[in-house]
């Protein structure tokens, strides 16, 4: 058993702890791109916490400890990124699970089912919320099928970010 699941808002006191989640290898295997500095963490989080970014960032918290980010974003405001994935009327979530200990417990699929509600919360103007983790991600994949998300599509996105290179599943959540 997960375990009471809790989202707190990202703020910069807790980049020392995404920083050290960003850098560990099991996360770095599908996070990929340049090392996660602090100036880095900053360069990336710092407009979300700001308000700038239109991305929500979030710490999950299970049983009061802090063990991994989870984000969410409008596919509009992201115009390169929704082309790329072609979903109308979407949201997008990425995730992670920080602590290498923590994985595969079902904390991340407890986190993401209990995640959808608040993204349609936010976002009344969604009708499908959308993940695209890496094909080969099978630990991803499985949290998202027990989440209750669905397999659209595999294929190549060709996008320039690392992180996204290579074939990618995608997954839809319908209201």
């Amino acid at each position: 058993m997960v375990g009471s699941v809790r989202f707190e808002l990202l703020s910069r006191r807790d980049f020392g702890l995404l920083r050290g989640w960003l850098s560990a290898p099991h996360v770095r295997d599908w996070w990929r791109g340049a090392e996660p500095t602090a100036q880095r963490v900053e360069q990336e989080y710092g407009p979300i916490v700001d308000g700038v970014d239109p991305t929500r960032c979030y710490v999950i918290h299970v049983a009061g400890e802090p063990v991994g980010m989870i984000q969410c974003y409008r596919m509009v405001d992201e115009p390169e990124w929704d082309a790329l994935v072609r979903i109308p009327a979407a949201a997008g979530v990425d995730y992670l699970i920080g602590i290498g200990d923590r994985c595969g417990r079902g904390i991340g699929s407890a986190a993401i089912a209990a995640f959808t509600g608040l993204v349609f919360d936010l976002y009344d103007d969604v009708d499908v919320i959308v993940a695209v983790p890496q094909a080969e991600n099978y630990a991803s994949r499985h949290a998202l099928d027990r989440a209750g998300f669905d397999l659209v599509e595999e294929r190549d996105l060709g996008s320039d970010d690392p992180s996204d290179s290579g074939v990618s599943a995608i997954y839809e959540f319908r209201r």
